[in-house]
C-alpha cells in the first residue's frame, strides 16, 4: 500500500530524501499532510515560505517542489503520505477539488489544542492499522481514515487569502500557472501554451509570474525538469538515454547539456556521486 505513517521528524528525515535539509528544493511523488506537535521550522513551498510551529496543519501536493530551510532542535511532526494509487482508489470528487484550491491557496493553517490531539490520535491509529495483517477489510478501514484526516483539513480551513499582497487576478493567474506546471513540466515547456490555457498573452503571463515568485515561467520550468531529473538519477536504474526521452529532451547530448549548465556536472557524474555518498 502506498501510504507511509511517521512518529516524527527524525523518521522521516531517515527515509525520505525530501526531508533532509541541504536548501535545495525536492519533489514528492505524493500528497503529504504534516502536523506539528512541537518545535518550529520553516519551510519552503514553490515560491513562498512558511513558519511552522505547534498546532500548524501543513498540506504539500504531490510533485511539488519545497524544502525545509531550517528547523528547531526539538521540531517533531506527524507525518501521512499518501500515494497517487491510493488517493485515486478512495476518490472523492468534493474532496479533491477542496484539497487542490486549499493546496494552491491555503496550505497551511492553525489548529486548536483540542484538534491537534484528535489528529494525533487519528495518526497513531494508522500508525498501529498499516502493521496490520493485509487484507480488504484492513485497506478499506485505512482509506476511510485517510479521507477522515483529510477532510478534517478542509474543515479547519477557510478560504482566506494567504497573499493579501497579491490582486486576485494576479494569484489566479498564478496558481493556475503552476497547477497546469505541475501537470505538464515534462511534455510542454512553452510559455505561450500556458498562457493560451490560461487565457493571457505570452508576455502578461511572464509579466505576473515574474512579479508574484521572482522568477519568469521559462525559469520555473527548468526547475521542474532539474528536480525530476535528479530524482529520476537518485532512485532509479534507467538509462540516462531513457530518463533524456521521458524528460522530453531531443537526444540525450541536449539533456546532458542541460544538466551541466545548471548543475556543473554530467548526469552520470550526479549519479555515480549519489551512489557513492550512500
Amino acid at each position: 500500500m502506498d501510504i507511509s505513517i511517521y512518529d516524527n521528524y527524525s523518521g522521516a528525515e531517515r527515509d525520505f530524501i525530501f526531508f533532509q535539509i541541504d536548501g535545495e528544493y525536492k519533489i514528492c511523488d505524493s500528497l503529504l499532510a504534516i502536523i506539528c506537535l512541537r518545535g518550529s521550522a520553516k519551510f519552503h513551498i514553490r515560491f513562498r515560505e512558511f513558519d511552522i510551529d505547534k498546532g500548524a496543519y501543513l498540506l504539500i501536493n504531490s510533485n511539488t517542489p519545497f524544502f525545509i530551510k531550517e528547523h528547531s532542535h526539538d521540531f517533531h511532526i506527524d507525518v501521512v503520505r499518501v500515494g497517487e494509487s491510493v488517493f485515486n482508489l478512495s476518490y472523492d470528487e468534493v474532496l479533491h477539488k477542496r484539497l487542490e484550491r486549499l493546496i494552491l491557496e491555503q496550505p497551511t493553517n492553525r489548529i486548536s489544542n483540542k484538534k491537534l490531539l484528535m489528529f494525533h490520535m487519528i495518526h497513531s491509529y494508522l500508525k498501529v492499522m498499516m502493521k496490520e495483517r493485509v487484507d480488504f477489510y484492513r485497506d478499506m478501514i485505512i482509506f476511510e481514515y485517510i479521507k477522515i484526516f483529510l477532510y478534517e483539513a478542509c474543515h479547519i480551513m477557510d478560504d482566506t487569502v494567504s497573499a493579501p499582497n497579491l490582486k486576485k487576478k494576479e494569484r489566479n493567474i498564478t496558481n493556475r500557472f503552476f497547477q497546469l506546471l505541475e501537470q505538464e513540466y515534462k511534455i510542454n515547456r512553452k510559455v505561450e501554451d500556458y498562457a493560451g490555457k490560461i487565457g493571457v498573452t505570452a508576455k502578461h503571463l511572464a509579466s505576473v509570474i515574474k512579479k508574484t515568485t521572482g522568477k519568469y515561467p521559462s525559469e520555473w520550468m527548468e526547475n521542474y525538469v532539474l528536480l525530476e531529473s535528479k530524482r529520476i538519477l537518485r532512485s532509479s536504474e534507467d538509462s540516462i538515454q531513457n530518463i533524456s526521452y521521458d524528460l522530453n529532451f531531443a537526444t540525450p547530448s541536449h539533456f546532458g547539456k542541460f544538466f551541466k549548465k545548471h548543475t556543473g556536472i554530467t548526469p552520470k557524474a550526479f549519479r555515480d556521486s549519489t551512489f557513492t555518498n550512500e
